[in-house]
């Protein structure tokens, strides 16, 4: 649920459809145009689809009409495909909305400019065109649901092209807007700022971007509220760190993200803040705040929409922040003695403020529940006393438990708290009996003093080197995930000497993935990037297997609606030629597929049972070669048209699955690496579920270091295709990529293969090398090799 902790902003949710703005009224008031009969049928609909009902009583039209309108707008609407190969040729241009809009833009591109559908006061699809609109319109069609429509201006062509353009332009000047878009009704490109548009036109007037007349700015509204004036001589304050651009005007959704209680302190002239479960840090504020030194007595930071205020040395909330939001702007304006590391705030309330709120809505939502305010505020009082229990609980049993328990997050609105633990100690051992029943208990793989012991470690470390860098624990996983602002100073820093990992961190970085080339032809049909798996001749026969295959699949329960049940069931058509499309993707040809099922190892079961039941030897059965092997050579910077960013060279040290040899290098591609953008600036990128190929890091690719790699050349083609089109694979010998739901696993000195991600749960060599050597000898090959 999103709240307005400091009165800054309203935020409305809308239906589009202005049905819901005439439910109050009845129809034969807002529609005195249909009969009894008509009206009857809108208020008892009987149909499939209840969209039609709220289309016939927001334009007023009979359910019949709602229907005929609702299938034109629906023809050529793409469901998913049962049978392989292209779809026939539609009969006309005209048979759909669509496809009229495609044919006019490929062949009338110069004058087409765009296509709507008008619901009032006539219904038709207006069809515009920068001149001679009826002329050109009737070369594709005579129905008259297309209205030709003059409309001068840009072509659609020129529009799209042009918000491109501004796009870029913006982004090159730092500009900040919260949307943009092609009216193609108006010719116009309609900009809403979050600042003034004067450095946009201040460009335009030096030459430095082109600003076509038919982009409109909307530029935000004053603050109500002045910010008040900075007194004379007042060196309370030394900073104020604020967002450069206007962040009011954007969306935001924040379904399940908590609160945050925190402390708000003057210290040395800066605003700091120390959220609970956070290292603290300077703040960094919206430009909808203000700076108030009106009181000499107190540092006052005031909202210009609502005039609320926090104050400095005081106990405040803040609004939580999606994972979009944490990382603080690069434009920061106001800070110079103020330079961070910073906090971003996007709501803040004094905790006076917040805990009435809060209070306020409990007792309204049990009153409701139990039927009377008396009960609601009993009921209330017992759960804050139990409040009070819990929190003291919790303070004792982190003392005497911090090896154990990790956690313990008491829920202040229900009375009740939840315990992350380890194995060590159960729950009912570590909660009081009289406490047990508001209590749920969670084991996790690491108690809290070897957590924080790790955090404080890193945190040391990395304010010692100068770094930026966020650290937080991660309670469920075990781990202390660290944040870096720059991976290539980190992995600096690591080399020399500067950075020892303690052994819980995990470094996150911005997950860099490969390229999806949109201007490829290929793009044209969507449906085009499995047409080549289709030619393979063992789809038909591969696919008649999977049709009569029953796969496990999740289910909602029919007694229980809060669950769900495995039910095994025959892929549908289109689920069967999907399945086909990832088995021959993998590589496989019916003769491995039967050799294997003739084993009691079937790639079809295996290829479905990613979602939710993978074992290590159905993941064994994506691959198509699995490897001990160690790096011998790395290219940072080896992109192409396949979509990857670089290349590693394996020395094969032991083969698990597949025909690879020992001491044969293989080659694998990989999202991360170097990649030079637009303004010609080269930087690297991370993707998670890869190695670092910068050097010092936890999961770096070091000399000597041995990986298991669960490989496939034949996945790589595919992704090459779907990534970069026609010819973007290399064919220079074998080329692969790591499937998609088995990271690279580091082999430690005990033994033990660690994959970079937090799934699967690392493993012993021994036991991988044990269960994939049936399906090794299955395919009539054997392991071989160096054995650690």
């Amino acid at each position: 649920m999103i709240r307005n902790l400091f009165g800054a902003s309203a935020m409305a949710l809308a239906l589009s459809s202005p049905a819901f703005a005439q439910e109050q009224k009845p129809l034969t008031e807002t529609c005195p145009n249909l009969t009894a009969e008509e009206i009857e049928a809108i208020e008892n609909y009987k149909g499939e689809f209840s969209e039609n009902a709220w289309y016939a009583r927001a334009y007023c039209v009979s359910v019949e009409e709602a229907e005929r309108r609702m299938e034109i707008q629906n023809r050529g609407a793409i469901g998913p495909r049962t049978e392989p190969g292209p779809p026939p040729p539609p009969p006309a241009p005209d048979d759909s909305l669509g496809l009229l809009a495609q044919t006019l833009h490929e062949k009338e591109g110069d004058t087409f400019a765009g296509l709507w559908i008008q619901h009032r006061p006539t219904y038709g699809v207006m069809v515009a065109f920068t001149r001679d609109a009826a002329s050109t319109l009737a070369k594709y069609t005579s129905d008259p649901l297309y209205v030709p429509v003059d409309r001068p201006g840009p072509s659609l062509t020129e529009l799209r092209a042009a918000q491109d353009q501004l796009m870029r332009d913006l982004q090159a000047l730092s500009v900040n807007w919260f949307g943009m878009g092609g009216n193609e009704a108006t010719g116009k490109i309609e900009v809403r700022l979050g600042q003034s548009a004067d450095p946009i036109r201040q460009a335009a007037a030096r030459g430095e971007i082109e600003l076509p007349d038919f982009v409109v700015f909307e530029e935000p509204d004053p603050f109500p509220i002045a910010a008040p004036p900075v007194p004379p001589g007042d060196a309370r304050v030394k900073g104020f760190p604020q967002f450069a651009y206007r962040t009011d005007g954007m969306a935001r959704t924040l379904v399940g993200v908590p609160d945050v209680p925190a402390r708000l302190e003057l210290r040395d002239g800066c605003l700091w803040l120390s959220p609970e479960g956070e290292e603290p840090r300077i703040a960094v504020w919206e430009q909808s705040m203000a700076l108030d030194l009106t009181d000499s007595g107190k540092v006052a930071v005031m909202n210009r929409f609502s005039g609320a205020k926090v104050y400095a040395d005081s106990d405040v909330v803040l609004m939580g922040l999606q994972p979009g939001e944490v990382a603080p702007p690069n434009d920061v304006v106001g800070a110079d003695s103020c330079p961070g590391p910073y906090r971003v705030v996007r709501g803040i309330v004094p905790r006076e403020v917040w805990d009435k709120q809060r209070r306020d809505a409990a007792i309204a939502g049990r009153t409701q529940e139990l039927g009377s305010r008396a009960a609601a505020e009993a009921d209330y009082a017992a759960d804050m006393a139990r409040v009070a229990e819990l929190k003291a609980w919790r303070a004792h049993a982190l003392a005497e438990h911090g090896d154990v328990i990790a956690s313990i997050y008491v829920n202040e609105d229900q009375g009740a708290a939840h315990m992350f633990h380890t194995d060590v100690l159960t729950r009912d051992e570590l909660v009081p009996e009289t406490l047990r029943p508001f209590v749920t208990g969670q084991v996790v793989p690491q108690g809290g003093t070897a957590l924080e012991a790790a955090r404080a470690d890193i945190a040391a470390q990395i304010a010692a080197a100068g770094l930026d860098a966020r650290v937080s624990i991660e309670e469920i996983g075990g781990f202390v995930d660290l944040y870096p602002a720059d991976l290539a100073a980190l992995s600096q820093a690591a080399v020399a000497g500067k950075i020892t990992f303690p052994p819980l961190v995990r470094i996150m970085a911005d997950n860099q993935s490969a390229i999806y080339r949109q201007d490829i032809p290929l793009r044209r049909d969507p449906e085009a990037i499995w047409y080549p798996l289709e030619a393979h001749p063992d789809f038909a026969t591969i696919r008649a297997l999977v049709e009569e295959t029953p796969i496990m699949r999740p289910e909602p329960s029919p007694t229980d609606h809060n669950s769900s049940i495995w039910v095994a069931r025959k892929p549908s058509r289109a689920g069967s030629l999907q399945q086909t499309h990832w088995l021959i993707a993998s590589g496989y040809t019916l003769q491995e597929i039967q050799t294997l099922r003739a084993a009691g190892f079937d790639p079809i079961e295996a290829l479905e049972d990613m979602n939710g039941r993978q074992t290590i030897e159905k993941r064994a059965l994506t691959a198509t070669d699995i490897v001990v092997a160690e790096p011998v050579a790395i290219d940072l910077a080896d992109a192409g048209g396949d979509g990857f960013a670089s290349t590693v060279r394996w020395r094969v040290v032991e083969v698990l699955k597949g025909d690879a040899r020992p001491g044969e290098e293989l080659r694998q591609r990989l999202a991360s690496g170097e990649r030079t953008d637009e303004a010609g600036v080269t930087r690297y990128g991370q993707s998670n579920d890869e190695p670092s190929l910068l050097p010092g890091l936890p999961t770096s690719l070091e000399p000597g270091s041995r990986w298991i790699l669960h490989l496939s050349d034949a996945l790589y083609t595919h992704a090459a295709y779907v990534q970069g089109g026609e010819g973007a694979a290399r064919s220079d010998g074998d080329w692969y990529v790591a499937v998609s739901w088995m990271a690279p696993s580091q082999i430690d000195v005990d033994g033990m293969a660690l994959p970079v991600t937090n799934y699967p749960e690392p493993i012993p060599l021994d036991e991988l090398r044990e269960r994939i050597a049936p399906i090794q000898r299955a395919l009539g090959l054997e392991q071989s090799g160096e054995k650690q």
